[in-house]
């Protein structure tokens, strides 16, 4: 009985190795040594655990902590905006890039720089691309004021903001050159008069729950989505790839926007806020797995409308127009569409 008992004590001790043997490695301690140590470690943490992405020195990469925390600042709250509607019957394809959906309603990423503003960058690329989206005009020359929703909308600062659109809905944004960004909190006096009649508006919005099939449909259907997620220190050194958290501290909670997602390699397509020296020319691709890492991919999505769907039963921009733009990528879809 006792030599059965070790026996089985044994054998489940070797289970348990083999099992932690198979485990990928993550360790969320400080990454330590110079850039380049740095960047090894990660590199090679990647290649142990099959990671798909690449480490790289980037233009962040030879920041400081202090300076690393300054281009993260969501403070994540519950949002107080019902779900979009309609989101159940739409049948997204296996891909869709905004980029190149007939033409590009996104544009072209910008550089928060040394303020915690991510989430006005966001709110702003998410209404760019509303309104070439709403107006059919891609790739149009379309700047939008981040420093209005920075200095005047009450939703935030350089310490951190939310992803709260009721002022794009109420006020707008206007072009950027009527408050060029400062990366500094300013004030709203400080912008050019006459900024308040040039600006652009969504007709409603709404929330987007933290489901891959939902936050596909909304995509599909809405457009580019804000969103956020939580950013450790490994992600300074992106350079390409399908991202997957592998090593490195947290640093606090980011809002990007979401213009994309594959199917068949399992990844999100996302507009960053960090300038084009980073990542994949400002964006980055991100694993649907890191929905359900300590990353939490997907957290306070929101999305636009043109109008509440109580006010109409055409929520949203024009689907039909929308669904038309994507064509290429939907196939047989847009026949069951007719």
């Amino acid at each position: 009985m006792k030599n059965n008992g070790r026996s089985f004590v044994f054998g489940f001790a070797a289970f348990l190795l083999l099992l932690v043997g198979n485990t990928p490695s993550f360790s969320q301690q400080a990454l330590s040594g110079d850039v380049k140590e740095q960047i090894a470690t990660i590199q090679s943490l990647i290649d142990q655990n099959g990671g798909k992405w690449i480490a790289g020195e980037t233009s962040l990469s030879n920041l400081s902590m202090d300076e690393w925390l300054m281009r993260v600042g969501l403070n994540f709250k519950s949002l107080n905006a019902p779900p979009l509607p309609e989101l159940s019957a739409v049948t997204p394809p296996v891909s869709l890039d905004w980029r190149n959906s007939n033409g590009n309603y996104v544009t072209p990423p910008k550089n928060q720089k040394k303020c915690g503003s991510c989430w006005a960058f966001a709110l702003t690329g998410g209404l760019e691309s509303y309104v070439m989206l709403t107006q059919n005009k891609p790739g149009a020359d379309l700047d939008l004021s981040e420093q209005v929703m920075l200095s005047c909308s009450g939703v935030g600062s350089c310490n951190g903001g939310t992803l709260d659109a009721d002022y794009l809905k109420s006020t707008g944004l206007p072009p950027d050159s009527f408050y060029p960004y400062t990366a500094a909190n300013g004030t709203c006096s400080t912008a050019a008069a006459g900024w308040q009649k040039a600006t652009y508006k969504i007709g409603a919005w709404g929330s987007v729950s933290k489901k891959l099939a939902t936050i596909k449909a909304a995509l599909v259907k809405y457009g580019p989505l804000p969103t956020a997620f939580m950013v450790y220190e490994d992600f300074m050194h992106y350079k390409s790839g399908i991202y997957a958290y592998t090593t490195g501290k947290k640093l606090g909670g980011h809002a990007v926007l979401l213009v994309g997602y594959n199917d068949e390699e399992q990844y999100f397509i996302v507009k960053n806020s960090w300038d084009t020296g980073w990542g994949e020319n400002g964006f980055f691709k991100i694993a649907y797995s890191e929905m359900n890492t300590v990353v939490n991919f997907g957290l306070s999505t929101i999305g636009f409308q043109t109008k509440n769907a109580k006010d109409s039963t055409d929520a949203g921009f024009n689907e039909d127009m929308a669904w038309k733009r994507a064509a290429p990528l939907f196939g047989p879809l847009l026949q069951w569409k007719q």
